[in-house]
This record gives C-alpha cells, structure tokens and sequence, in this order.
C-alpha cells in the first residue's frame, strides 16, 4: 500500500514536471519539514515540554503499576487461605484498579498526541508560510517537501532547510511552543 502512494506521488510529480512550462530557469527547492520542526527553537522547546509531560506521566504510571504488581502479589500469597468471598473482592478490586491503570494509560498517551499537536500546528503552519515566501522572493519553481517519503533524491544544494530554520528562528514570531491555552 506505502510503494502505491509513493509511486502515485511520483506520478503526480512527474505531471507537474510535464506540465511547467520547459524553461531554462526551472528552479527546485527540497525542504525537509520534519527536520526544521525538530531543529527550530520553538520545536526544541516544544520537543522538551512533551518530553517533560511524558516523564513526569510516565513516572506516575510506573508507581501504579508497581502498586498494582504489589497487591497481585499479596493476593497470590494469600488466595488460598482466603474465604471465597473475600477472594471474590479481591479479585473484583485487582481487576477494577487493572482497567484502571490501563484507562490512565490510554488517556496518557492521548494527552501526550493532543499536546505535541497543539505545540506543533503553530509552528508548522508558520513554516510552511516562510518556506513560500522564501519560494518566491528566491524565485523557486517549486519547493518540494522531503519528509513525506515522496522524494527519492535530491541534490543536497537544492536543500533549503536550514535557510528556513534561520529564518524560522530569525522571525518575530509568537512563541511558537505554547499552546493557545497557555497563551491566554
């Protein structure tokens, strides 16, 4: 299924190619989105508060689960000699805090996709704008993305990504690694 939209990216690629006008002055650009995200200030800054949240959440889950191990261990000691229903109970409360943890698992991660995705979108949509005004101030035909997976080669002097992280980097822009949330 990935070879098939690749090769349809090509194809799509390859009619843009037949479709601009044959002219000496054709200009490419390669920008890798991905690596300006991650190399930008704001990325970085963005990158260590979700690393941040992820420890700190992750920190807590590991001291559940290891409550949660503890007492699955008492009952095993225990289960035999326990009456049956005090057994049932215990059963009832191990299964009740392991659907728990799992639930606060999943909210995590969750939690931790909404989050890098708030402190992201701004920034990456700030990208793609300087990365079109770079474009045509620079007289590019095209700029091409090369993260995506749809770009098989380029010739290192039509990367343009460090241009864009220094200009990234350079602009008056808002602190691109807060949320909206904490912009309020």
């Amino acid at each position: 299924m990935r070879q098939t939209a690749q090769w349809i990216r090509a194809a799509a690629l390859a009619v843009v190619f037949v479709t601009v006008p044959a002219r000496a002055d054709l200009k490419v650009g390669v920008v890798d989105m991905q690596r300006a995200l991650n190399e930008c200030d704001a990325g970085k800054k963005a990158r260590d508060h979700v690393k941040a949240k992820f420890e700190k959440a992750q920190d807590q889950l590991k001291r559940q689960r290891e409550d949660l191990d503890r007492l699955r261990e008492d009952y095993d000691k225990k289960a035999v000699v326990l009456k049956e229903e005090e057994r049932r109970n215990l059963e009832k409360d191990l299964e009740n805090r392991s659907l728990e943890f799992k639930r606060k698992y999943e909210d995590f991660q969750r939690d931790l996709k909404r989050t890098d995705s708030e402190l992201t979108a701004g920034i990456v949509d700030e990208l793609y704008g300087l990365v079109r005004d770079y474009g045509q101030k620079h007289g590019y035909s095209l700029v091409l993305e090369a993260s995506n997976g749809a770009l098989l080669y380029n010739d290192k002097t039509t990367d343009i990504t460090d241009d864009i992280i220094k200009l990234y980097n350079a602009s008056p822009h808002h602190d691109g690694a807060r949320s909206s949330k904490d912009k309020e």
